[in-house]
């Protein structure tokens, strides 16, 4: 138990009062007579709120998205006759955005009420979520502070809300599609299919000589549309990708991209897998498709943290060469190496090529480009404005590079990854480049 609002207000308009006892002595038995109602008052509530019981319901297992504004609720019922004033105090993990929230209610008899709490998830991860700590009072004189006594767990996985929204678009433009003709795709199919005579139509770099030598005329190679090509998405989780931008950290943007890509990449028929590099290369979790695999990615992907290690591409490159055996798209998210060492990645990308096609996504940093592009007042800011703009050119002509090596380069905000990610993948996919 301990005092009420309404019995520590008074008891300090009471202390305010008793300034005027020297002079106007007939106060003090006022102030005496109230100081002592008070007391009987509040030991009167004390003893009601003693019988009181507190139910709590809460679902035992809550499932946020990273990044997301989230509603998590509870039920407070009371086995009290008369209305009960509720004031709850939740404190939660390190996980979430904030440390703690505070909300009040009244609870009327045989009535529930429901509390909810916004929340945002800034960290993966897995907890135990501490119970709600309650303090009941009827009219404010005491009140008595009860635990329910039971908590949750609280899980945060990269954002499935948006892959739930981007699923939610794409059925949407399949149905608003029905009955239309789709636009032809760009490109010739590799896949070989069969062979067969050939017609005046037929382009003559489909013959197949060697089959026309054979049968004494023209036989001519057919190819279908590739439907399940091997798609590797590779998450850089070295020390560059710990930075913070905006609310999370750029290893949760590109986790984030992971579950945004693997979702378009199972449904477009696709084969798809994960692994993590850093120091060395995880060898995460193979191509696949189905919902059960895709639960496997998110699995994987949310257990994936940003160390303070040096990243080596140069064994990324290795392990990719050694373990994909057929053209795969290679999809690395990472953030730009430093000056001097912008010569790994290259080296890295050339061993992929012309085997596979390495796609590469930049997660560009604003500060750094709004830096070099700033107007210096001073010689202090004309020093960080010469250092930024020297990285910033060292940013672009090492994406030149790439792009020189035949890699596609996307250069994207953090929160923008796994969008420009399945525009490019999409972009890829209608040219047969793949």
């Amino acid at each position: 138990m301990r005092p009420g609002p309404n019995l520590v207000r008074a008891m300090a308009g009471l202390a305010a009062l008793s300034l005027l006892v020297p002079l106007v002595p007939e106060v003090a038995w006022v102030l005496w007579a109230a100081g002592v109602a008070m007391i009987a008052a509040a030991a009167v509530e004390r003893r009601l709120l003693g019988t009181v019981r507190l139910i709590h319901e809460e679902t035992s297992k809550w499932v946020l998205s990273l990044d997301e504004e989230e509603t998590i609720f509870f039920t407070l019922a009371t086995s009290s006759a008369r209305a009960v004033r509720l004031t709850v105090r939740r404190v939660w993990p390190a996980l979430l955005d904030r440390a703690s929230t505070t909300l009040r209610g009244v609870c009327r008899p045989g009535e529930a009420v429901t509390l909810e709490c916004v929340v945002r998830g800034i960290a993966r991860g897995q907890v135990d979520l501490r119970p709600p700590d309650v303090a009941i009072s009827f009219w404010g004189w005491a009140e008595r502070v009860v635990s329910t006594g039971r908590g949750a767990e609280l899980a945060v996985v990269p954002n499935l809300r948006a892959v739930q929204r981007l699923h939610g678009q794409l059925n949407e433009f399949v149905l608003r599609g029905l009955g239309q003709r789709t636009a032809p795709r760009l490109g010739k199919g590799r896949e070989f299919d069969r062979l067969r005579e050939y017609n005046i139509n037929d382009d003559f770099r489909d013959i197949a000589w060697k089959a026309s030598a054979r049968h004494g005329k023209l036989i001519v190679r057919e190819y279908r549309i590739d439907r399940s090509q091997d798609i590797l998405v590779c998450v850089d989780r070295g020390h560059r990708m710990a930075a913070l931008t905006t609310r999370i950290r750029r290893i949760d943007h590109a986790v984030n991209a992971v579950a945004l890509v693997s979702y378009i990449c199972n449904r477009m028929e696709d084969r798809v897998g994960v692994l993590a590099f850093g120091a060395g290369v995880e060898s995460g979790v193979p191509q696949g498709r189905g919902a059960s695999h895709l639960r496997r990615i998110t699995a994987f992907a949310t257990g994936l943290q940003a160390d303070y290690i040096h990243t080596d591409y140069l064994a990324l490159g290795v392990h990719v060469r050694r373990r994909l055996r057929h053209r795969s798209l290679v999809l690395i998210i990472t953030a730009l190496p430093e000056s001097g060492e912008e010569h790994v990645l290259v080296r890295a990308v050339r061993m992929l090529l012309p085997t596979h096609l390495p796609l590469v996504v930049v997660l560009s940093d604003p500060a750094l480009e709004a830096a070099a592009q700033s107007q210096p007042v001073d010689k202090a800011e004309l020093c960080r404005t010469l250092v930024a703009r020297d990285v910033w050119i060292q940013r672009r002509r090492m994406m030149r590079d790439l792009r020189r090596q035949g890699a596609w380069v996307i250069d994207t905000g953090p929160e923008d990854a796994g969008i420009d990610s399945v525009n490019a993948y999409l972009e890829i996919k209608r040219r047969q480049i793949l």
